[in-house]
């Protein structure tokens, strides 16, 4: 039987699900949610109910989650992520406990005592990786499916995911947006390839950019702006941003892959981003996070780093050091 279990006591929690529920039993075809921002400013949006529905049997098709599954959320119910938890509970007419959004969520006792009942679905972002695999290894606690969204994870976060989460654990990336009511898409941790939930297909647009086609949805279609390789029309390799795409005399660059390459090797936060250069058009730049602080590797140093890991044409020209990165409401980089 549907039911909220709340593992905290602190109140802004509650309201948040509270406010959902108002929403969810209301008179009124659309639920209010808000973007991340990660792409502009972030906005309210206004998602048909019957769209959250089909989201939420779409993933308890695919995770098998039933009447007697219990689910842990450790996100605000003020997101879609959180939002999409309860609407799967109603859905699988089950259990779901919302515990305090930390990055050490299991830590608390109320909480590591709930998931030694067993967890049938968590999700959670990339920050909570490690606190879940610390209290993972000490506890031992029984969670069956954990899908991780919000932001990319990682390269060096997915593999200490591969290498130390406890057998019986399926962790998985997501793809989707606020829009398409959470993910429509996954892949495991490890693989390359994202695979498309129930009743969603893809194809792709004239610049290479993902298209989601989904006929039970109101939308039916939704152009996005992310450059892949299409596998089949049932999945995708992610490539990166058409709006980050860097073009430097004729060749087009992908920040998010050459970010990747990097990961692990720059002793700071950095992304890479393109700069009007009269000769070549763009040149591919490398901004690093530097307060000053503590000592950093000089340019030459990081330029260097860069040779011993980049292809020819991928190589930054100019290293940009900027005292703070932004960041949008739910920790995403903004490019700047």
């Amino acid at each position: 039987m549907f039911n909220i279990v709340y593992l905290t006591d602190e109140p802004g929690y509650r309201r948040d699900v509270d406010d959902f529920l108002r929403q969810w039993h209301g008179d009124t075809d659309s639920l209010t949610a808000r973007t991340s921002g990660s792409t502009g400013v972030p906005k309210e949006i206004h998602l048909p109910r019957q769209d959250m529905r089909v989201s939420a049997r779409a993933t308890n098709r695919r995770f098998g989650l039933t009447s007697s599954s219990r689910l842990l959320c450790p996100l605000s119910a003020s997101y879609i992520a959180g939002k999409m938890m309860i609407a799967r509970a109603i859905e699988a007419d089950c259990e779901v406990a919302f515990c305090r959004p930390s990055n050490n969520f299991l830590s608390e006792a109320e909480t590591a005592g709930y998931a030694a009942g067993g967890i049938d679905l968590l999700p959670i972002v990339p920050s909570q990786c490690a606190g879940l695999l610390r209290c993972a290894e000490s506890s031992s606690p029984d969670i069956r499916n954990v899908i991780i969204g919000g932001a990319a994870i990682p390269r060096e976060t997915e593999k200490m995911l591969l290498g130390s989460k406890p057998g019986s654990m399926a962790i998985y990336a997501t793809y989707g947006m606020t829009e398409t009511c959470s993910h429509v898409a996954i892949r495991r941790i490890g693989e390359e390839r994202f695979t498309a939930m129930p009743g969603i297909t893809f194809t792709l647009d004239e610049r290479e950019c993902l298209r989601i086609v989904a006929p039970e949805y109101s939308f039916g279609e939704l152009q996005t702006n992310d450059i892949a390789s299409l596998a089949d029309s049932g999945s995708f390799i992610w490539r990166g941003r058409f709006d980050n795409v860097i073009n430097s005399g004729g060749i087009k660059i992908f920040p998010e892959e050459v970010e990747r390459k990097l990961e692990g090797k720059i002793p700071c936060r950095f992304y890479i981003k393109g700069e009007p250069d009269h000769k070549w058009g763009e040149a591919v730049t490398l901004v690093v996070e530097d307060d000053g602080a503590s000592p950093l590797l000089s340019d030459e140093e990081i330029l260097e780093i860069c040779r011993l890991c980049l292809g020819r044409y991928e190589q930054p020209r100019h290293v940009r050091r900027i005292p703070e990165f932004a960041t949008t409401s739910s920790g995403k980089l903004r490019r700047i």
